[in-house]
């Protein structure tokens, strides 16, 4: 049991080394140049851009409700939600260059908007209750200053690994082909994409037993 809990402490660890880079900016360079390499091929394959829909809070949340029940492991859900909150406390901490994203078609803007829950979404029901005065744009600036960890390659990482448990293979490529695709697209740098990958590794490793072993 000791060296399965190790395996959590592992993940995380990694997680924090990747979080100190990018705090740092010592990979930056690094960030540029593959995000230079790969953006032609998300500016010109447009059915990258579905890697937004794919990786979605209500898509991923609905497929985990899945995976949960069909293994009766409900407390993968609470886990979920914390590295949502971890998510957006690292991007309120963890302040970033951002990158500049790819031209998005209207056809894949608009199913991206239909099938994603984004922060300026939350900024707008939270003017609703509480009024900003039209300030919603600079508290939503405010609190998300940068782009670590990628949430979607979180959400894809974790719910496979729930899914795919036992094919570690698969949720790697998974996991591999998501951080492709959101670099791609200018939405994020590859060092957040490992982030991603390496907060939900870290949890599945800590909570679910099954997944320890990958």
């Amino acid at each position: 049991m000791a060296s399965k809990a190790s395996r959590g402490w592992w993940w995380a660890g990694l997680w924090g080394v990747a979080a100190a880079i990018t705090l740092g900016g010592w990979l930056q360079p690094l960030n540029q140049v593959v995000a230079q390499t790969l953006r032609p091929f998300g500016s010109h394959v447009p059915v990258t851009n579905l890697v937004w829909v794919a990786g979605g809070i209500p898509l991923t949340g609905l497929v985990l409700l899945a995976g949960v029940w069909r293994r009766q492991r409900w407390v993968l859900v609470a886990v979920f939600v914390a590295g949502l909150l971890i998510e957006a406390l690292s991007k309120h901490f963890i302040s970033t260059p951002l990158p500049r994203p790819t031209y998005e078609p209207p056809f894949y803007r608009h199913l991206e908007t239909l099938t994603n829950i984004t922060p300026t979404d939350a900024m707008t029901w939270v003017e609703a209750l509480i009024p900003l005065h039209g300030q919603a744009s600079q508290v939503h600036q405010a609190l998300f200053r940068g782009s670590f960890p990628s949430g979607h390659v979180y959400r894809i990482t974790f719910v496979s690994g729930v899914w795919l448990h036992r094919w570690r293979r698969w949720t790697w490529g998974l996991a591999f082909v998501a951080g492709i695709l959101v670099v791609s697209t200018g939405g994020h740098w590859a060092l957040d994409a490992v982030g991603g990958f390496l907060l939900a590794r870290a949890l599945l490793a800590f909570f679910d037993p099954v997944s320890r072993g990958q």
